[in-house]
């Protein structure tokens, strides 16, 4: 038993004293890649319409009434649509939101 644990001992230390080609062959050491095999990727590139698209015009869409709108909500949500004050829209906020944002853009 203790010639035996000996011998396990030595062939231990006589291949961890090996070159690491005898250890490579032995399959004792870590093989890291080769950065020159690596293969290169193209770049990555963007779409040519990926810029997000103008929205439709939507003026020839008919316009809902509030009181249309706030026949399908329970009781809490009109009473919070009533403390907005949402009965009282504007019919052209469209027009004056898109003359604002000309406006807007002009000034740069």
């Amino acid at each position: 038993m203790r010639k035996s644990v000996f011998v396990v001992l030595a062939v231990a230390f006589v291949l961890s004293a090996c070159s690491t080609e005898t250890k490579r062959k032995l399959g004792l050491a870590n093989q890291a890649p080769d950065e020159f095999m690596v293969m290169s990727r193209a770049p990555l590139s963007l779409p040519p319409e990926y810029d997000l698209r103008p929205v439709n015009d939507m003026s020839g869409m008919q316009q809902v009434d509030m009181e249309e709108r706030m026949a399908g909500m329970d009781l809490s949500e009109r009473k919070l649509m009533a403390k907005i004050d949402a009965a009282q829209t504007d019919a052209n906020i469209k027009a004056k939101l898109e003359q604002e944002f000309r406006e807007m853009n002009a000034e740069k």
